[in-house]
């Protein structure tokens, strides 16, 4: 089997579809042998900082543990899904791994869809690979996710904003409910300042039906305060107070991933850390470094081109796009950014937009045949309906891309944002490829 192979076996499983029967993913787990799972499993949840949260935990226990990381979705090619020892499973892996689930599949004539897929792919490969522990990034909600079938030591929910509405309400309170879906009896729940921060109403939802199902509650004891920042190399530098005697700690920690919002995705990172210390596969206490490299794509991450500069961020919802304003507003306030955008049917254009109204002035309007995309024409009408000027509209991609390198090449900033799904593309089309990332694990 080839990777490309393995992939379009994958998406061919239900493509999109959401089966919310986690009784019938549990029997194919135990079917396939990983019941009980052969290695310890942490979930991560919420809405916006699962990925960061997964990968700075991986880089934090990497050097002491054979980390499994399953995080999702991928933005260049579907093995970053799937991570080992603190990088994407190789092809000859990932494909080893497909074919043992489309064998189990064809002869238990069962059927999972994409996502549940591609979780089944992770735990395999963990398992052949001799994990020691698994960051398991949970998707949609939290009650009804494919993830919430696997037993867990330890949950943690990163922040709760609208996002997939359709699915899990328009109220932050109904949101915040299905993401505590992953907490478990006996099984402590990091609950992420930022929560309780920005909204503290949820995170005593939280705290209630944390109480009702047994969980013990832990609060980040590590606070990361932000003291500055640098586009290239991207990196930013934290103070780090507070006090977790199961951890050794410098006063200061600088990572590779930018964006205000790394703060709390830190935070909880520590504190899953500590939570973890001390058990077979951890030393105590746990030495926290002084510099961390994230391998993650797509979070406000910076390119030089030309004379000017591109940004690839992954914020699509309304929590996402506010924290984006907040760093756009600290590194580049008065660049005046042009706005490649394109999102999935459903989301209002509006509202997504309306954090960026003082900072972006021009948006040019993307559609690419991904996963249940808006037509570009309402993006457009979006845009135009919050005050943008509207671009290159009804250009072909190629051509439109081409002239978005050339605005950047002669002095101006490109910010692509609005879909995880489309990045990849859109980078590979400006011209910036899988790898040569400015800064990136330097």
């Amino acid at each position: 089997m080839h990777i490309a192979d393995a992939e379009k076996y994958l998406l061919s499983l239900q493509p999109g579809k959401i089966d919310l029967d986690l009784a019938r993913l549990k029997r194919v787990i135990a079917g396939l042998g990983l019941d009980p799972l052969p290695f310890p499993a942490v979930l991560i949840g919420g809405t916006n900082g699962k990925g960061s949260v997964a990968t700075f935990t991986e880089a934090l226990l990497a050097p002491h543990v054979r980390i499994g990381a399953f995080v999702k979705p991928h933005v260049f090619r579907i093995t970053e899904r799937v991570r080992i020892g603190g990088r994407p499973a190789s092809d000859e892996a990932f494909c080893a791994v497909v074919q043992q689930l489309a064998d189990y599949l064809a002869r238990a004539d069962v059927a999972v869809t994409f996502f549940e897929a591609t979780l089944l792919t992770a735990l395999i490969a963990f398992r052949d690979a001799g994990v020691q522990l698994a960051l398991i990034e949970v998707g949609l909600g939290g009650r009804f996710d494919a993830a919430n079938a696997l037993p867990r030591v330890l949950t943690a929910i990163t922040s709760i904003g609208r996002d997939h509405e359709k699915f899990l309400g328009t109220t932050l309170a109904g949101i915040a409910i299905e993401k505590a879906g992953i907490m478990a009896p006996g099984v402590p729940c990091i609950i992420s300042r930022g929560v309780r921060s920005e909204n503290p109403d949820c995170a005593a939802i939280l705290r209630k039906l944390a109480a009702l199902k047994h969980a013990p509650v832990v609060e980040p004891r590590v606070c990361a305060s932000r003291l500055y920042g640098d586009l290239f190399p991207p990196q930013q530098t934290f103070a780090l107070t507070g006090c977790e005697l199961r951890l050794r700690m410098w006063l200061q920690i600088t990572v590779n991933q930018l964006g205000l919002y790394q703060a709390h995705n830190l935070e909880c990172a520590i504190a899953i850390a500590a939570e973890l210390a001390g058990r077979e596969y951890a030393p105590l206490p746990l030495q926290i470094p002084s510099s961390l490299c994230a391998d993650y794509r797509g979070r406000f991450e910076p390119h030089r081109v030309g004379e000017g500069i591109i940004i690839l961020d992954a914020s699509h919802n309304e929590e996402g796009m506010r924290a984006l304003a907040k760093t756009l507003h600290e590194y580049v306030p008065d660049a005046k950014p042009l706005l490649v955008f394109g999102c999935q049917e459903g989301k209002d254009v509006a509202r997504l937009l309306a954090p960026l109204q003082a900072l972006v002035s021009r948006v040019v309007p993307i559609e690419l045949p991904i996963l249940h995309p808006m037509a570009e024409a309402d993006v457009a009408q979006g845009a135009q309906a919050a005050g943008f000027a509207v671009l290159h509209a009804g250009v072909p991609f190629a051509e439109k891309m081409a002239q978005v390198r050339a605005d950047a090449e002669h002095g101006g900033m490109v910010l692509v944002s609005g879909s995880i799904y489309y990045l990849g593309t859109i980078a590979q089309a400006l011209g910036l490829g899988e790898a040569g990332i400015a800064g990136l694990n330097q």
